[in-house]
This record gives structure tokens, C-alpha cells and sequence, in this order.
């Protein structure tokens, strides 16, 4: 399987770059193979943005989406 290299943050606001496993959170889904032979597709979240958001997998687009994570009371 081929993989795309995780530089930054996913959240476009966020400058963070992804520096360690384990700190955040890794999204990994499926994808068909496409023109640069990739099989799926790898976003992070850095740990203060993955506190708010959260990523959203629409298959039919086979797109991430960022939506924040809603409060609890």
C-alpha cells in the first residue's frame, strides 16, 4: 500500500506539523488507487485541534471533512 506523508495539522487554520505518533490524531482511510498510485488517504489532527474537531469521512466524495466536536454539559 502507498501512503501520503502527513506534514501539518489537517485543520487549514492550524500551522502545527506533524512531528510524533501518538500525539493527536491519525485518520487513515481507503481510497481507490489513484494517478500518483496512492491507496489511501492520511490526515493528523495536532492534540489542541483533535480537543475541538473532529474529521468526517464522506465516502461518496472520498473527502475529510473538519467539524467541531460538540459540548457536552
Amino acid at each position: 500500500m502507498h501512503n501520503a506523508n502527513v506534514s501539518k495539522c489537517a485543520n487549514p487554520e492550524c500551522k502545527q506539523e506533524f512531528k510524533q505518533l501518538g500525539k493527536g490524531k491519525v485518520f487513515v482511510r481507503p481510497v481507490p488507487k489513484n494517478s500518483a498510485g496512492l491507496t489511501q488517504k492520511t490526515l493528523w489532527l495536532c492534540p489542541a485541534c483533535a480537543k475541538i474537531y473532529d474529521l468526517r469521512y464522506d465516502r461518496h466524495k472520498q473527502e475529510f471533512t473538519l467539524v467541531h466536536l460538540r459540548r457536552t454539559a
